[in-house]
């Protein structure tokens, strides 16, 4: 439905969007994801219409609209500060834009209704912007963009204003109207946990360029960059030298000069050889705590620096030998006792919890 080829923009000899190519399909909810300033914002004011690529072609449905006027595209846009008409109620202003199209009263009537329905605030029709929460404005912004049926709904941080339960709330509500009306919705967010929840896709952006692209647990199970290990959710990054490597296995000595022991099918497509440097990316929550050492895993020792109840979850902070800290993130019914602050333990993983990255 959606297809970058090539996008480059640049906004003086600042370069914000860096040659960048992908799809969004029919129906898909696809989200880019980055932190602020990576370009994932430009992106979609280009998609909009609203920016002009520098170089590239934008394709709406098979059509180059690079250059297209926004009104000349069918793609709405919900912007983060819902951008509502202060002087019209919650009729109006979803109405506005079919009014411009001079549909009939009739259809704007059952339209604005069902788009209503859709986002539950029937009864609220005459309602001004200042008479509702802000969680009601983003719901009135989202029926105004859909009451137009576009091809492409565009969302840029739409749910950055709310607080924290209201946006989680909000975060299934969209999910659930993104599946009813499916069109393809591309989504701009920093927030990795609200990427995970709503994606088909998740593009990770960083510095203007996307440096992986796949479905959630693709993202966040096998991370293809430091940067994208480190920023969604916690890791533990350890820089490493090949020692001997076979097929899908490989032994590898760590910066803390232990050797350790990786099975990733990564491997097998790469060429490497002994001596080539390579990091290791594991989850806290792979990784577990002990007082005595353990068969068949990868295994460090350290110390106790930390240890944080976070609910459901202990987070322990350990200080490895050579001053390394990791981090372990353990459930309640799996946490161990530990003794004090102190205490000696050994860090360990499965040789399949390690993932390669080049």
């Amino acid at each position: 439905m959606v297809t970058l080829i090539n996008v480059i923009k640049k906004f003086s000899d600042h370069t914000a969007v860096d040659n960048i190519s992908f799809e969004a399909n029919q129906g898909e909810f696809l989200t880019l994801l980055g932190p602020s300033g990576c370009g994932k914002t430009t992106t979609l004011r280009m998609i909009a219409g609203f920016e002009e690529p520098t170089s590239g072609n934008i394709l709406l449905n098979g059509e180059d609209v690079s250059h297209n006027h926004p009104y000349e595209r069918d793609v709405n846009t919900v912007f983060q500060n819902y951008a509502l008409f202060p002087h019209m109620n919650i009729f109006e202003n979803i109405a506005f834009g079919l009014k411009i199209k001079k549909l009939s009263k009739d259809d704007i009537k059952k339209k604005v209704k069902d788009a209503l329905r859709l986002v539950r605030l029937e009864g609220y029709e005459y309602r001004m912007p200042n008479e509702i929460s802000g969680g009601q404005k983003q719901r009135v912004a989202i029926a105004r963009a859909i009451v137009n049926n576009p091809k492409v709904l565009l969302l840029d941080e739409p749910l950055g204003a709310l607080d924290l339960k209201l946006r989680k709330e909000m975060q299934i509500e969209l999910k659930h109207l993104q599946q009813k009306l499916g069109i393809t919705f591309i989504y701009v967010t920093h927030d990795q946990e609200e990427a995970l929840i709503l994606s088909d896709r998740i593009a990770v952006m960083n510095k203007g360029k996307i440096e992986q692209i796949g479905v959630p647990n693709e993202i966040y199970e096998r991370p293809k960059t430091k940067f994208v290990a480190s920023f969604i959710g916690e890791t533990n990054l350890f820089e490493a030298t090949v020692d001997h490597i076979s097929a899908d296995q490989a032994t590898l000595i760590l910066e803390t000069n232990n050797k350790i022991f990786v099975k990733d099918p990564s491997l097998k497509t790469e060429s490497l050889s002994r001596g080539s440097k390579i990091s290791i990316a594991i989850r806290p929550e792979k990784m577990k705590l002990s007082y005595s050492t353990v068969n068949d895993k990868n295994i460090l020792t350290g110390k106790i620096k930390e240890r944080i109840y976070v609910g459901s979850v202990n987070k322990t902070i350990v200080t490895l030998f050579n001053g390394k800290e990791v981090i372990i993130n353990e459930t309640m019914d799996t946490s161990l006792a530990l003794n004090n602050k102190n205490s000696d333990v050994y860090v360990s993983w499965k040789y399949e919890d390690g993932v390669v990255i080049l």
